[in-house]
């Protein structure tokens, strides 16, 4: 699985990405605070994972895991820990039960 021993659930303040056209007609990106947290298991990717989500041309450098709850993040949405930034690029419920939910991320720094 991904969760192993000294594995830290880390507080996620979840941004929802809004697109917009500026005055030149140019697509703008910007993300709006919705206020909302989840608390997650930070995982790097493995290459079958990072394989089998390249061929959808996303690339895929973490995975974050959340217990319980429901899936607050949706793709596109830019999840904050601290210093670090993930773009939310698929999201997974594994076996359908809503317990565990993977959320498949780009780290990025430019953000």
């Amino acid at each position: 699985m991904y969760l192993r021993p000294r594995s830290i659930f880390e507080k996620f303040l979840v941004s929802e990405k809004i697109s917009r056209l500026d005055e030149r007609g140019r697509e703008v990106v910007e993300f709006k605070p919705t206020g909302e947290e989840i608390f997650c298991v930070v995982s790097k990717a493995d290459s079958n994972e990072r394989e089998k989500l390249k061929s959808l041309k996303h690339e895929v450098s973490h995975v974050l895991v959340q217990r319980y709850g429901r899936a607050q993040a949706k793709v596109g949405d830019l999840l904050i820990c601290g210093t670090r930034n993930f773009i939310v690029e698929a999201v997974d419920n594994p076996a359908a039960l809503g317990f565990w939910f993977l959320y498949y991320c780009t780290e990025r720094f430019d953000l």
